[in-house]
């Protein structure tokens, strides 16, 4: 009979193979917190704070119903009188000025907002 003794196999994992792998552990880690540098960037870069110089309503000839869809998917029902707008004066990081137009669909946002005042056009913007 042959004898039965148990042979323990042990793996020689070639150093290659070990610098290859934690080279690539680290660019995957380097990538993953660059990523996550980079995604806060736009929110800072978005942030514009000025100046209200003006506000204006414009009146519509006849009330009409706006329908909106919130991000949680309920729908609201408005009654709409006219436009509310306001400008806003905004310094940029070049030093120069410009100005903003801003549609508010909020009646109450409107009347809380006086000339003056800061307002941050960076929600407002679409690009």
């Amino acid at each position: 009979m042959k004898d039965k003794t148990k042979r323990v196999i042990k793996v020689q994992i070639p150093i290659s193979t070990w610098v290859k792998s934690i080279l690539i552990g680290v660019v995957a880690f380097a990538f993953i917190v660059f990523a996550i540098w980079q995604t806060g960037k736009p929110i800072i870069d978005a942030k514009m704070t000025g100046t209200v110089v003006s506000k204006e309503f414009k009146p519509l000839a006849q009330s009409e119903s706006q329908i909106t869809l919130n991000r949680d998917g309920a729908v609201r029902t408005d009654k709409v009188d006219g436009e509310y707008i306001i400008s806003v004066e905004v310094l940029l990081k070049d030093g120069s000025k410009k100005t903003f137009t801003v549609w508010l669909n909020d009646k109450t946002r409107f009347d809380s907002t006086s000339v003056g005042d800061t307002f941050d056009v960076g929600p407002y913007l679409v690009k």
